[in-house]
């Protein structure tokens, strides 16, 4: 029996029922297709028809279908997101239209361009729900699939429909000890290389301390591989996977892949905008200026990126002379962090004092990555070219980043432990993500927190609502871009990656009507020629958002010490919290605390008036009939500030919070709030929040936490599509032994198999929307036993097997979930058909 995720729906014409005469279509708004009031849907649409190219007799065939719509209730806060996905080489159009129904179109400029299309619905009075008309169209080209979902504002991520495969470096391994790992011996810094010699059989030279703990490991040596040509990496990465299970096996041993990151930049084509610096009018920065004519004097602002452009890149110096006088003389420390195959420099493979960006020669590159981000914080006040946010600040230019902008997680511990016990440095700015959650980069990121450092991060250019780290983690500011017009730029993540926003730019916009496309202008390089010679360009991406930030906590730094006073990252956080130095431009969810204002940091710095806040982790909380409790953590900025509860508002009889919230005692550090659904009517959508008015005798707020409940929808209403159930041998090719095509009954898939054999077998299911012979791909549901992303064997015996249970879903499980990455899934084939499209149609129509 295979049960479907709550919620689920799927196109009622898809290729697959074009395929056996099922199709029912819902091309226009006379034949909207009715969805629930947060819920998730799988779709196809192609702007020609034709066969797939399978290499072999066997065709499976597309069919045009250019439009699909559907409608559905939304609600203020809503977030409609649509992906898409290729189910062939040839390219497609798409795009999208939200209209209110007898209104209208309320999309706009985030259906432009290229999908992932995110809207969060601002149009609509609170507590209100109303009828909407959203198309997706094909515009051209050839088939594809998609996914579209409509989430409640309380959701933390709408947009995992694919597995992660966040890049690793094979063969090897971030480690940390928390326990004891050999007979007598402690986990101190000691001893850990002993102890993992011990667990892993490492050599001394194969074992590189990152500092505080945290360990960078390099296998003895790989296993022969076993692989067919060209899947050589695919086999590494899955090696490297066995090997750090092996590691986590060891008492106290925590192991993670060292996972790659990139910069966190939209390179758009060259464009003549050295002088139009848009941006900083954006956020009031040259009034702040006035206000803080020591622009970020005596304040360390670590740019953690690419290095810096320099004339002579061999030596330390002849930096871009927008940035020049900024740089902190040679310290005769590490400032390169990249080893490995990213390195590209002189020291190639080995870290060194010299952080100057070597290029790659190339005219489109990510190098001078870190230039570009380094003159927006800090360029340098000389008349000519550019200026920086604190043009008066120092910068330490750290280089993580290589071969075309990307770096691994221990080389950017490994500086971050750096950077944490350095006095002299105020403010880390991280233009680089990509990275999963990963408990050695928190404990480094928590770290340098807790040493009196800020770290600022870029929130990620998916377009998306899936958490990227380091953006993502409490102890980081992520912020998301905007254009020129305060708008969300189009590729800029959202959720719990964003916690305010600035400008990044975007090529396809000109927000600010000035007739030029928004790039943010700053420093750049040219290595094509010799010496190598500076140069401008303008970008756009959330790495250009976060230096704007990291320059106004400068500017807040210096302006606030020259009268006497200091600013703390929890004392910025409080003030971001409290919207005290941002605008309000839109949703929280899409931007955060809002658009950051420079002369409103300037003057909370300069008043010392920080106020305190009481503030929630996670911000917003969204209830299900599976998930019923959630645990908030409550932290108070500036931490150790006296505050006591004023008010508890009233709450709904099926909400509950333990310990209780009593009015004249301290917030409890950690909350547990609970749903009773029991009281709530199925296939309904209930909001409210969880409201807390606070005091520390002087300052006064409320904490509002958003709170939706999404009850499951009745089961006989749930339908993801027709099912084909397979059964594989437990073989590496997992090879097909037998499968059956299904429909959902009553919303439920039941299968059976007739004449197997005994042994061991997987089970798996899933839709072919696209009919193109494969299952389970991105964009597609699936299901697998016992659970999505855990596969496991089943044993059938001469007995017939009773009681297996399998959920599908259009979703695929978090990193968090699995554990570990899935690399390199493309679906699963189905039974090889030789004959005419007739056979297939008629195959395809049974075996139940």
């Amino acid at each position: 029996m295979i049960t479907i995720e709550s919620h689920s729906r799927i196109d009622s014409d898809t290729a697959d029922d074009s395929q056996v005469g099922a199709a029912v279509a819902n091309n226009d708004a006379a034949n909207a297709q009715l969805l629930p009031e947060t819920g998730i849907v799988g779709g196809y649409l192609s702007g020609s028809s034709g066969f797939y190219a399978t290499g072999g007799e066997q065709q499976f065939e597309y069919v045009t279908d250019t439009s699909d719509v559907y409608l559905v209730r939304l609600r203020q806060g809503d977030r409609v997101v649509l992906q898409t996905f290729l189910s062939s080489s040839t390219p497609a159009g798409t795009d999208m239209t939200i209209t209110e129904v007898g209104g209208g179109e309320i999309c706009g400029s985030d259906c432009d361009g290229s999908p992932p299309f995110t809207h969060v619905v601002d149009s609509i009075p609170d507590a209100e729900s109303r009828p909407h008309l959203i198309q997706i169209r094909a515009t051209g080209g050839g088939p594809f699939r998609y996914v579209l979902t409509v989430a409640a504002e309380a959701s933390v991520s709408a947009a995992n429909v694919a597995f992660q495969e966040p890049e690793l470096v094979p063969n090897e391994a971030v480690v940390m000890v928390d326990a004891p790992s050999a007979p007598g011996g402690s986990a101190n810094a000691l001893d850990i290389p002993t102890a993992l010699d011990i667990v892993s059989g490492l050599s001394a030279g194969q074992v590189r301390n990152l500092g505080s703990g945290i360990w960078h490991l390099t296998r003895a040596s790989a296993s022969s591989l076993q692989a067919a040509p060209g899947q050589e990496l695919a086999a590494l990465r899955q090696q490297t996977l066995e090997w750090i299970g092996t590691l986590n096996s060891q008492p106290g041993v925590t192991a993670e892949p060292n996972y790659l990151y990139r910069a966190q930049v939209v390179v758009p084509q060259d464009d003549d905008l050295y002088r139009l610096q848009w941006h900083y009018p954006l956020i009031s920065l040259p009034v702040a200026w006035q206000a803080a004519p020591s622009a970020g004097a005596d304040v360390g602002i670590a740019v953690m990126d690419t290095g810096l452009f320099s004339a002579t890149p061999s030596s330390y110096g002849n930096w871009h002379p927008d940035i020049h006088a900024n740089v902190v003389p040679f310290t005769g420390q590490i400032l390169d962090y990249v080893t490995g195959s990213l390195d590209i420099d002189e020291d190639q493979g080995q870290r060194d004092q010299n952080p100057a960006d070597p290029g790659d020669g190339r005219a489109q590159n990510s190098s001078f990555h870190g230039t570009h981000v380094a003159g927006i914080a800090a360029g340098v006040d000389n008349s000519t070219g550019i200026i920086g946010v604190a043009p008066q600040a120092t910068l330490f230019p750290v280089r993580v980043l290589g071969q075309d902008g990307s770096g691994n997680a221990s080389d950017l511990i490994a500086a971050l432990n750096w950077a944490s016990g350095r006095s002299d440095i105020d403010v880390i700015n991280l233009s680089l993500g990509g990275l999963p959650d990963s408990e050695a980069l928190k404990a480094a990121i928590d770290q340098a927190h807790g040493n009196g450092k800020l770290l600022v991060a870029a929130a990620g250019n998916g377009g998306s609502d899936n958490p990227t780290f380091p953006a993502a983690f409490a102890n980081v500011v992520g912020v998301g871009a905007v254009d020129g017009g305060k708008q969300r730029a189009s590729y800029s993540n959202i959720g719990p990656s964003v916690d305010l926003v600035a400008p990044g730019g975007d090529a396809s916009r000109d927000g600010n009507l000035d007739g030029n496309a928004d790039l943010v202008i700053s420093t750049w390089g040219d290595d094509t020629v010799s010496p190598p010679e500076p140069r401008y360009a303008g970008l756009q991406g959330t790495s250009m958002a976060s230096p704007h930030v990291a320059g106004v906590y400068a500017l807040m730094k210096s302006a606030a010490n020259s009268v006497g006073e200091d600013v703390t990252p929890d004392q910025f956080f409080a003030l971001m919290a409290s919207g005290s130095i941002t605008d309000e431009v839109g949703s929280e969810s899409e931007y955060g605390a809002g658009l950051i204002n420079a002369i409103k940091a300037v003057d909370a710095a300069i008043s010392g008036d920080f106020p305190t806040v009481l503030a929630a982790s996670p911000s917003a909380l969204q209830f299900t009939d599976a998930t019923r409790q959630q645990t908030v953590q409550l932290q108070v900025y500036p931490d150790g500030a006296d505050v006591t509860i004023d008010t508890v508002a009233d709450m709904p009889s099926w909400l509950t919070v333990t310990p209780a919230l009593v009015v004249g005692n301290p917030p409890p550090d950690q909350v547990l709030v609970s749903v009773d659904v029991a009281q709530l009517e199925q296939n309904t959508n209930y909001v409210t929040e969880l409201e807390i008015g606070y005091s520390d005798g002087g300052d006064s707020g409320v904490l509002e936490v958003p709170i939706a409940v999404q009850r499951q929808d009745e089961v006989d209403q749930r339908d993801a599509g027709r099912h084909y159930v397979l059964l594989l041998k437990t073989d590496p090719a997992r090879s097909l032994v037998d499968q059956v095509s299904v429909d959902a009954d009553a919303g439920i898939y039941r299968f059976a198999f007739d004449d197997v054999d005994p042994g061991e077998y997987f089970l798996v299911a899933g839709t072919d929307i696209d009919n193109n012979g494969f299952i389970c791909e991105t964009g597609e549901a699936c299901a697998e036993y016992p659970v999505l992303g855990l596969l496991e064997p089943i044993t059938i015996t001469e007995a017939p097997v009773a009681g297996l249970a399998m959920n599908t879903s259009f979703r695929r499980p978090t990193l968090t979930t699995l554990g570990q990455p899935r690399y390199g899934f493309t679906g699963y084939p189905l039974k090889a058909l030789s004959g005419n499209t007739q056979l297939l149609r008629q195959y395809r129509g049974g075996g139940e």
